[in-house]
């Protein structure tokens, strides 16, 4: 599927978990996601939406809505945003505006400097590949999920091309994660970039005898964003 105009040479991609996927809901998504994307269209290659209902009688907890925004963008690697919200399209229209905001992001950093990370390959990032085991986590019984506790119950494989630490974080910000693995450019070692809750960001080394050494706390001065009306 793709849109037409502008947007025609952005493949969508839009999939349902638990919920029928009518007209009207794939109409909302490519109006709402589409207008996010349009002005910096030129940076995007796909864009992945995933429309899921979890909880209630599905599962533990409240029912809620979710939508989850992958894009692979031609140049940056990935983009990634999620939202909850009681009805599924609040929550398409509350992860709309994060999008823009990061895809903007990019274009202010191309624009201040003419570059975006200095000899950055976006095949030096990694993109999320289809899960081994599908996480269905919110649709077992509470015995169930205690069984769960001890058991591997996801697999992932990556490819892990070599980043630099300001790559890392960068990746870190658009894939909208707590932390981020990655090799060290400079050492080949792999290393784990997080958000601290104080503040700035950690970098976790392994040592050579096997444990793990964190650094001093990573800050990154943010970009300051101009104010624009969505």
């Amino acid at each position: 599927m793709s849109w037409d105009g502008p947007l025609s040479s952005v493949k969508l991609i839009i999939q349902g978990k638990n919920l029928e996927l009518t007209d009207t809901v794939k109409k909302h998504v490519e109006d709402k996601v589409g207008k996010a994307v349009e002005k910096h269209s030129h940076l995007v290659r796909e864009v992945d939406v995933r429309l899921s209902v979890r909880g209630g009688e599905l599962g533990r907890g409240p029912r809620i809505r979710r939508c989850e925004v992958t894009l692979f963008t031609k140049r940056h690697g990935v983009i990634r945003a999620e939202e909850d919200a009681e009805t599924i399209y609040a929550s398409i229209d509350l992860v709309s505006p994060i999008i823009q905001r990061k895809l903007r992001k990019i274009k202010e950093k191309e624009s201040d400097h003419g570059r975006h990370m200095k000899g950055f390959n976006r095949l030096k990032v990694r993109e999320p590949v289809p899960l081994v085991v599908e996480d269905d986590a919110d649709e077992v019984s509470q015995q169930e999920d205690e069984d769960y506790l001890e058991e591997v119950v996801r697999t992932k494989y990556f490819d892990m091309p070599p980043l630099t630490v300001s790559e890392a974080i960068e990746q870190l910000e658009n894939v909208d994660h707590d932390f981020y693995g990655f090799r060290n450019e400079e050492t080949g070692e792999i290393n784990i970039v997080y958000k601290r809750k104080a503040g700035g960001y950690g970098l976790i080394i392994p040592k050579g005898n096997g444990e793990a050494e964190r650094l001093e706390p990573l800050v990154v001065e943010p970009a300051k964003e101009p104010f624009l009306a969505e």
